[in-house]
């Protein structure tokens, strides 16, 4: 199974000239496990089109890249096509402007547009407009075509940034070539960077196929795993673990030309390819056609312990998403307030929570995303681009809904001891199914525009009435309220006016210590409702003891959402967990997801994380962290 990487624990590598590296340091930050059947995930690749480089034969084009039982397959076919940068006259003369001239000059010598047709076709798909990263373990597991004039490839290319320097001394990392060189087939690990001229220079390990062979006649049927490790001091590059190649970066930096810049301490973005023929890939033997590269997975860890490594997600230019698609295990995440629901119509778990985008994941451990799911009115009072705090899902009668809390920070409502205040308030979108889109109702306005608002959840009372309970803004209120008000039968607005169930000085375990003096905290934060094994009402809630970010608990005494509320004395989670929900998941166990809340240098790292509970007594019990 390709989940395994969840659970193997990699063997302790060490590395020549660097401090040892534990297994256990390695974190999977992404991955693509090309699960299933279609496409490929066009979030994360971007797929390169037409004749590109090095005089190959074949045309690029994403249709020739697709999941296939769970594998990335890159298919090279032999065609017949005309070549749409073709042109007879290939520029043409005539009363232009020189600039014309000398563009028309270099197309007429650019061996693309002298092909008439297009022989054959294959793919060649990036990360380039997705994701780069600098340092870190690449692997990649593949079987790879060895007939003739094949040239499968898995590399790296600098990311375009600041520097913005041309090929080679943007640098090239090779983690896997095959082709035949002089007629004899190799398998080659190489680096390349700039010279003044900018010229390639090469650290190229070139290794005879029959190396392999010879060990494994059946060595080209089977999967094989490619591994590069690049730390600030080397790039080291494997086959099975067997080591082809050792690029130590004092020998990397582009000579003037390259502004005696490293390449190789700057991002890289990734590229899958399978060309043909061209200048190195040979004669090409049309009766193996069509040929397949295919790709199990392909893995991203890094290390905290090398320095300046980094991680980059690439805004997309085409919609100005900030996020890409990947499959990462649950504590790579990184999300506040997550909510889980488990949709049996799709037996899928889907995670949201604040920043209003959503993961899918089958099991708990892997998820997939985040996608985005909502699509607001631009027009309404949340404008074009509204901030999404603690998104929460429900299934109700047969449709999805999306509880969440959406501010406005262009308007401005109430200014408080010194806090300007924007619209901000709790709302509720609906979709078909549960992994959106979720969009507005009928009511463009569920609560008081001039209170600010936050956390809304969803209750429905035994008598069938549904209600949102939510948090009245402290920075307005300076004790922060627990209300809520009852929602229209179809959850397209509210009904009446809103109740107070309580304040946050009502929790006597929740404190804050304030010029020297220790008092009742004046944060009300995240609150869920749930039913006990004997019936008994109870809602789970954050606020804060001193400085640690803490979930309590209150039942209600009357068993309606009217309470009274009493509150247990003490916190339930331990410090820095909170902003709970709880779900059974499709085993019939009970969970509360949180999150965790700890500063590292300055800035709060919030992870989710799943609990243990035991719903089945009288009182909510609070078990073991899942690991």
């Amino acid at each position: 199974m390709k989940k395994l990487f969840l659970t193997i624990m990699f063997a302790a590598v060490s590395f020549m000239g660097a401090t040892a590296q534990n297994s256990q340091e390695w974190k999977l930050v992404w991955s693509d496990e090309f699960e299933g059947n279609g496409p490929y995930n066009a979030e994360v690749w971007e797929p390169e089109r037409g004749f590109v480089r090095n005089h190959e034969d074949q045309w690029y084009q994403g249709e020739n890249a697709f999941r296939e039982n769970g594998r990335l397959v890159i298919e090279c076919r032999k065609t017949d096509l005309p070549n749409p940068m073709f042109s007879k006259e290939n520029g043409g003369e005539g009363n232009v402007e020189n600039g014309q001239q000398n563009r028309q000059r270099r197309q007429r010598n650019d061996w693309r547009n002298q092909r008439e047709r297009i022989g054959y076709t294959s793919a060649s798909i990036t990360t380039r407009r997705s994701f780069s990263f600098l340092y870190g373990r690449l692997e990649v597991k593949a079987r790879i075509p060895i007939a003739g004039g094949s040239w499968p490839a898995i590399w790296l290319l600098g990311a375009p940034g600041e520097d913005r320097l041309p090929w080679p001394s943007c640098g090239e990392i090779d983690v896997m070539e095959y082709y035949r060189v002089n007629g004899v087939p190799h398998i080659l690990a190489n680096a390349a960077w700039g010279n003044d001229q900018n010229r390639a220079v090469w650290n190229s390990k070139r290794i005879p196929f029959t190396h392999f062979t010879d060990r494994d006649p059946q060595w080209a049927d089977k999967f094989h795993i490619w591994r590069m490790d690049w730390t600030s001091e080397a790039i080291r590059i494997y086959l099975d673990d067997e080591l082809l190649n050792d690029i130590p970066l004092s020998s990397t930096v582009n000579g003037e030309a390259g502004r005696h810049i490293n390449p190789f301490t700057k991002p890289q973005y990734i590229l899958l390819n399978l060309a043909l023929g061209g200048d190195n890939g040979g004669t090409i033997d049309d009766a193996a056609m069509p040929m397949r590269y295919e790709i199990d997975y392909v893995r991203v860890y890094q290390n905290s312990s090398i320095p300046g490594s980094t991680f980059v997600n690439t805004p997309n230019r085409r919609n100005n998403r900030q996020w890409r698609v990947s499959t990462v295990p649950r504590d790579s995440i990184r999300l506040s307030d997550p909510c889980i629901l488990a949709d049996y119509a799709t037996r899928t778990y889907y995670m949201t929570g604040t920043g209003g985008l959503l993961w899918k994941s089958k099991d708990l451990d892997t998820w997939t995303g985040p996608y985005q799911v909502t699509e607001t009115d631009p027009d309404s009072w949340m404008g074009p681009r509204p901030q999404i705090w603690a998104a929460e899902l429900h299934q109700y009668k047969g449709k999805y809904y999306y509880f969440g809390t959406f501010t406005n920070n262009a308007i401005k409502i109430d200014t408080v001891r010194g806090n300007v205040i924007p619209r901000r308030a709790s709302h509720v979108l609906v979709s078909d199914r549960a992994e959106g889109p979720y969009r507005p109702m009928q009511d463009s306005i569920y609560l008081n525009p001039k209170q600010p608002t936050l956390d809304g959840t969803f209750w429905v009372e035994p008598d069938g009435t549904p209600y949102m309970v939510y948090c009245g803004e402290w920075l307005q209120n300076w004790n922060g309220t627990m209300e809520c008000i009852q929602l229209k039968p179809d959850l397209s607005g509210t009904i009446g006016k809103p109740t107070v169930l309580f304040r946050a000085k009502d929790a006597p375990w929740s404190h804050e210590v304030e010029d020297g003096v220790e008092g009742p905290n004046k944060v009300t934060d995240g609150p869920y409702l749930f039913r006990t094994g004997t019936g008994r009402l109870g809602m789970i809630w954050t606020s804060w003891v001193d400085k640690d970010y803490t979930q309590g608990v209150a039942y209600s005494e009357s068993g309606t959402i009217f309470g009274p509320w009493i509150h247990e004395p003490k916190p339930i989670t331990p410090p820095n967990y909170g902003h709970a929900m709880l779900f059974k998941t499709f085993e019939g166990r009970w969970l509360m997801s949180v999150h965790s809340h700890f500063d590292r240098n300055g800035h709060y790292v919030r992870v989710p994380h799943l609990f243990e509970v035991d719903l089945k007594g009288d009182k909510l019990k609070v078990g073991k962290l899942i690991e």
